[in-house]
């Protein structure tokens, strides 16, 4: 089991390192946190991820709106906000 999981994460950590084209779909309706860096200001939820991916030389882009054709990407992660609304 502990093997399984560590070729796993491997398997998503080369993934995410040779990944050129990611989308952060941001489908959360405009949900925001506190900032870390500065309290006073808030944030989208999709600024932690954009920032954990640029922080290692992976550009990604942002878009509310899903595209039809979702193969020009190797990567997509989805903000689904931090709470259901119903």
């Amino acid at each position: 089991m502990k093997i399984k999981m560590i070729l796993l994460l491997s398997v998503l950590g080369l993934t995410l390192l040779t990944a050129q084209n990611v989308l952060i779909w941001d489908r959360d309706d405009g949900s925001e946190i506190s900032d870390p860096e500065d309290p006073w200001n808030y944030v989208g939820l999709e600024v932690g991820i954009k920032s954990a991916l640029t922080a290692n030389g992976i550009i990604a882009e942002v878009d509310s709106l899903l595209a039809d054709d979702l193969s020009q990407y190797d990567i997509i992660f989805a903000t689904a906000g931090i709470w259901c609304g119903g």
